[in-house]
């Protein structure tokens, strides 16, 4: 399951797109092998385990208060 969720080069490329950021060629696959480790963790969470503390916020367009 580990090899399913690893980070290909096309997903790394496609977040430096969605990003801006450009990466010297030679150094893709030492990026690609650090930010897949960093997301490892987040990749084990199970985010359904995690009880919520606070509402979320609300955005309403065109309801500007002003307090003066």
């Amino acid at each position: 399951m580990r090899e399913a969720q690893e980070l290909t080069m096309e997903a790394l490329r496609a977040r430096m797109q969605a990003a801006g950021v450009t990466i010297a060629e030679p150094r893709l696959a030492m990026v690609r092998k650090l930010l897949d480790d960093a997301l490892a963790p987040l990749r084990t969470l199970d985010t359904r385990t995690i009880k919520t503390v606070e509402p979320a916020v609300r955005f309403t367009p065109g309801r500007e208060t002003r307090h003066e």
